[in-house]
């Protein structure tokens, strides 16, 4: 298959999604104020079950990759349901899923897939691990990012972790709120986005007699589309409970994350496609045997 021509269109094109959240384990339903907003002719009645399909065959689509992460190749296994179903208006993608491959919970590597036109889909993996990464599709071993973007950091707050996962999912969105995130979207010319977080977290995980507790993913998005993520934590140290946080990037385009003012976190614009050894891997979505788009 060949490549499309990677403008600013195709790549928006690639990475649409209509909010939706799994509900997962510790994981709470997508609150009202972050449902996508709609002028009501983007989704017709009848178009319904067509859309179902195409996020079943995204979400099949996901199962044909292989994630193996450490020295010892431990499986990082992808969640069974997409962590958000998305769409975005601004870039006329219309939908998308974003699903984790996760050890002990937390997520190695987030993707997404999305359909750029309804014969086309694009699949972009992120890298969140430390350790070694090897993904596969069949016997092919198709990525082994060199480095990751994520870079864990000390939270230095006043607000100490709570008793309880209830409480804690609080103070966590309050946490999360405090930082202000910026992407400068577009191909050629940019615009300069503020990004809006998606206070109910598409992801917790964590356990109580572990180093990490708790621990909640949040989304940073254009409309609901995610381009940037949190992964916010509650650890257990020497000198009792802390938070930490580490963000990384579910974009191409230049990101860049504030706390009180200071640039806590930034990773420029990176046009890459199809790399093996690249912090994230984008690609068009290759058919396998028998499979077909939804029509």
């Amino acid at each position: 298959m060949k490549s499309p021509r990677w403008n600013h269109r195709a790549y928006c094109r690639l990475r649409m999604l209509a909010v939706g959240c799994a509900i997962a384990l510790l994981m709470s339903p997508v609150s009202a104020e972050d449902q996508p907003k709609t002028d009501g002719n983007d989704v017709k009645p009848e178009d319904a079950p067509l859309r179902k399909a195409r996020v079943q065959f995204l979400a099949d689509a996901v199962k044909h990759f292989e994630i193996q992460v450490g020295e010892e190749a431990e499986e990082s296994k992808l969640r069974p349901e997409p962590a958000l179903v998305w769409d975005n208006p601004v870039s006329g993608t219309k939908i998308g899923i974003l699903a984790l491959f996760t050890r002990n919970g937390r997520p190695d590597v987030m993707a997404q897939f999305s359909f750029t036109s309804p014969r086309n889909a694009v699949n972009e993996f992120h890298n969140f691990c430390g350790d070694k990464v090897v993904m596969k599709r069949g016997t092919q071993t198709i990525w082994t990012p060199a480095e990751t973007s994520t870079k864990w950091q000390k939270l230095d707050t006043s607000e100490k972790p709570a008793a309880t996962p209830t409480l804690r999912l609080v103070q966590m969105r309050r946490l999360a709120e405090k930082f202000v995130v910026e992407d400068d979207f577009g191909w050629e010319k940019k615009e300069l986005n503020q990004l809006r977080l998606l206070t109910t977290p598409v992801h917790r995980y964590g356990k109580a007699d572990e180093e990490t507790i708790d621990g909640a993913v949040f989304v940073y998005a254009l409309a609901t589309d995610p381009e940037a993520v949190l992964m916010l934590e509650c650890v257990r140290g020497e000198s009792g409970l802390s938070w930490r946080y580490g963000f990384g990037p579910m974009s191409i385009y230049a990101l860049k994350a504030k706390l009180d003012n200071a640039v806590v976190w930034e990773i420029p614009e990176r046009k890459v496609f199809g790399q093996p050894k690249s912090v994230q891997y984008v690609f068009p979505y290759q058919l396998g045997p028998g499979e077909k788009f939804p029509e």
